[in-house]
């Protein structure tokens, strides 16, 4: 199953439990790269190539590390 997939499932399966799901991707500001966690209820689309966040905010499939 495909990031994309999970994500699709948790948004419209009627049994799947959103709360409490968050996503950890990696961000990189000034050269460091960290660590960040983004609550699923932040996702407002789900792409082809990765999702659009609250705010406008792009993040593309390979910054994801777990979800």
């Amino acid at each position: 199953m495909t990031v994309r997939e999970l994500l699709n499932r948790l948004r419209w399966d009627a049994g799947a439990v959103q709360r409490g799901v968050v996503i950890e991707v990696r961000t990189r500001e000034e050269g460091i790269e960290d660590l960040q966690v983004i609550d699923f209820d932040s996702v407002v689309d789900i792409l082809p190539r990765g999702v659009v966040l609250a705010g406008e905010t792009f993040m593309p499939y390979h910054r994801f590390v777990r979800v």
